[in-house]
């Protein structure tokens, strides 16, 4: 989900909402020929690029928001969030071991503050191989914001992959008491309502044997 990332002290606001509210109705063409407008002025914009990029990847033409990313890498060096973006499309293309490699960079640069870029090297980890590390830096991004939907999905996610049922749990109720309190960006609430439901409904027909404290 790349518009994870903050994007947009040169896009004025009342123009970056009007983009926001295009993508969240899915009117990406639309969206495409305002950011175009900004770029048609400055070729330069590095916000406009990575908002290309954004709808490109929420349009499912990988290939696209890739190319606008490589000519943002290749105008600005070692940027931790055209890295992070980079990593994301990587990921997307089953290119596990060079999204691991780009957002390890991006996670270097941003000395491991920045919780998303956290979020996304540790679903690398996992996909890549690595499952405990992966979940180990996923409770990290977690520790750092800890009302973020995505985050706490992700690792309801693993736990359950895992059969680490009394962790997914623990996750879920977590989930279900701060769900006032939740972020979310570009899915709605009612979307992780429904997976979470679909969680707690595949825990409840586990044989007992496997879960042990449940509550």
């Amino acid at each position: 989900m790349l518009s994870n990332a903050i994007m947009s002290s040169w896009i004025p606001p009342q123009v970056l909402d009007e983009i926001e509210t295009l993508k969240k109705n899915k009117n990406f063409d639309e969206a495409i020929r305002l950011v175009n407008s900004l770029l048609s002025r400055d070729p330069n914009n590095e916000d406009a690029l990575l908002q290309i990029a954004d709808i490109q990847y929420q349009k499912g033409d990988i290939g696209k928001a890739d190319k606008a990313v490589d000519f943002l890498n290749a105008k600005k060096k070692d940027d931790p969030l055209a890295l992070y973006i980079k990593g994301i499309l990587e990921m997307e293309k089953n290119n596990r071991e060079e999204a691991l490699k780009i957002l390890k960079r991006a996670l270097d640069l941003t000395n491991g503050d920045n919780h998303e870029i956290l979020r996304c090297y540790g679903l690398c980890e996992y996909r890549y191989g690595h499952r405990e590390k992966g979940i180990q830096h996923l409770e990290k991004s977690f520790a750092m914001n800890d009302k973020d939907a995505e985050v706490i999905y992700n690792l309801i996610q693993l736990h359950m992959l895992e059969s680490h049922y009394n962790d997914a749990e623990k996750m879920i109720d977590y989930y279900l008491s701060h769900h006032d309190q939740l972020i979310v960006v570009d899915k709605d609430l009612n979307w992780y309502d429904r997976k979470i439901s679909l969680f707690v409904k595949a825990i409840e027909t586990k044989p007992q044997k496997k879960r042990k404290n449940v509550h």
